[in-house]
């Protein structure tokens, strides 16, 4: 029987027991615990016994959003409300009446038409549960004070060496570094959502918190996102108009990039451009190949590398009548050079060269130069053009927009543009040019 006793009791503190959802974090004194309560009041909780039996609700009808501890004092901060009186005589323009009596009905009226909304409670912290589609979603929704509108920070929780406070040896702890500054723009009751812009960037596990800072995107000159790798490609089809056998030309860029995550270097292997013709009146296949090592920041990066031009020979010509033709040589090795000012994903300034080597002398190999100017967070526009010894030129103007993301890893950046392309390699340097539509598309991981 005391056992049955017991048991019953036990069943009814449970039912009695309210699911305490609170507006700010709990206090503790001894083993008493006082829980600011999202429908209003504070509960003191009993902590020695396993249920944590509720003793007593205080505060009834005050909205309490944080409780502080001081001695034998518990202090309570709390959300007010107050009524204020607007005459309509002129209702396009509304003015405050000072001193005005209002009775409670329409009071309470306004009060229950409107959803009562958590503040934001002060630390509240959450977790990146995902990063989709460049939107970070994260544990912390309207219970926790995450509303729309609001600004939260995202803490980098990546492991890095650091050293010990106390020892002076090297361990791993989260960096703690700050990655972006992002407005809530969608939150429910446990979960937000926020979009990411250039040069932000959140992982899963980084912690969230609430902030007053201003959003870190910066649309001009944003700091490079930490991906390790770049891959992408362009194809610019034109039509030979200047051919008297209508033929159809391509010129193809290529490239594969890699960023090492501890250090401002890259690593470049990119075919850019290589070009053929069909229908020609004789063959075309201009080539510019090259592996190249930089140094990269944020804002500057410049390489060095080594490579090979590839093309028809020609034109080729007879120093007197009935001598044999001597032909220009157009493939060979070259030493490439790179130079960019400014962010990546922002605007800035690129310039990619080569000294090629013919058989007999150096000469200037390629010449391409790009500029890009970001419109908005995700859309940019950008012209750039150039040309080779071994027989090529391109000129054109387009935009650039990014995908799943605003630079950071799993972006998909598209490109497309018009302009004008053209191969002339070959013995007889025959010239085909004519308009070109392009475009191109570039993964980061």
């Amino acid at each position: 029987m005391p056992t049955l006793f017991a048991l019953l009791v036990a069943v009814v503190v449970t039912q009695v027991t309210p699911s305490l959802e609170t507006s700010g974090p709990p206090v503790q004194k001894g083993a008493l615990e006082y829980v600011p309560l999202a429908t209003g009041g504070v509960a003191v909780v009993d902590t020695s016994t396993p249920d944590k039996k509720v003793l007593a609700t205080i505060l009834e009808g005050h909205f309490v959003t944080r409780l502080v501890v001081d001695g034998d004092r518990l202090i309570a901060l709390e959300t007010k409300e107050e009524a204020l009186v607007l005459s309509l005589d002129d209702p396009r323009l509304p003015r405050v009446v000072r001193g005005s009596a209002v009775s409670a009905a329409p009071i309470a009226r306004a009060v229950e038409s409107v959803t009562p909304v958590t503040p934001a409670a002060p630390g509240a912290v959450g977790t990146v549960v995902d990063v989709v589609g460049g939107r970070v979603i994260f544990e912390g929704g309207v219970e926790k004070g995450f509303r729309k509108g609001l600004h939260v920070r995202v803490s980098s929780q990546r492991k890095v060496p650091k050293p010990d406070l106390v020892t002076g040896a090297m361990v791993e702890v989260p960096s703690g570094e700050v990655t972006a500054v992002l407005a809530i723009e969608q939150s429910d009751a446990r979960r937000g959502m926020a979009v990411l812009g250039r040069g932000d960037v959140a992982e899963k596990g980084d912690l969230v918190e609430l902030t007053t800072e201003p959003l870190s995107e910066r649309l001009f000159f944003p700091r490079r996102a930490p991906f390790d790798w770049r891959f992408g490609f362009v194809v610019r089809p034109f039509l030979g108009l200047d051919g008297t056998t209508k033929p159809v030309g391509v010129l193809l860029d290529g490239y594969v990039a890699w960023y090492p995550s501890t250090l401002p270097l890259s690593v470049t292997v990119m075919a850019a451009p290589f070009g053929f013709v069909v229908n020609g009146k004789e063959p075309h296949y201009p080539g510019t190949f090259f592996v190249m090592g930089g140094y990269s920041t944020d804002f500057f990066e410049i390489g060095l590398g080594a490579g090979a031009l590839t093309g028809n020979i020609g034109p080729c010509f007879t120093a007197f009548p009935g001598a044999t033709a001597e032909c220009e040589v157009n493939t060979g090795f070259t030493i490439n050079q790179h130079l960019r000012l400014g962010a990546l994903d922002g605007f800035h300034l690129a310039w990619n060269s080569s000294i090629f080597s013919r058989p007999t002398q150096f000469v200037f190999g390629v010449g391409r130069g790009e500029v890009s100017v970001p419109l908005t967070s995700r859309l940019g526009l950008f012209a750039g053009g150039g040309g080779g010894e071994n027989g090529w030129a391109m000129g054109e103007l387009g935009v650039r927009t990014a995908l799943g993301g605003a630079g950071a890893p799993g972006t998909i950046v598209l490109r497309a543009s018009l302009g004008y392309s053209a191969l002339f390699d070959g013995p007889s340097r025959e010239f085909l040019g004519g308009p070109a539509v392009a475009f191109g598309m570039e993964w980061r991981q």
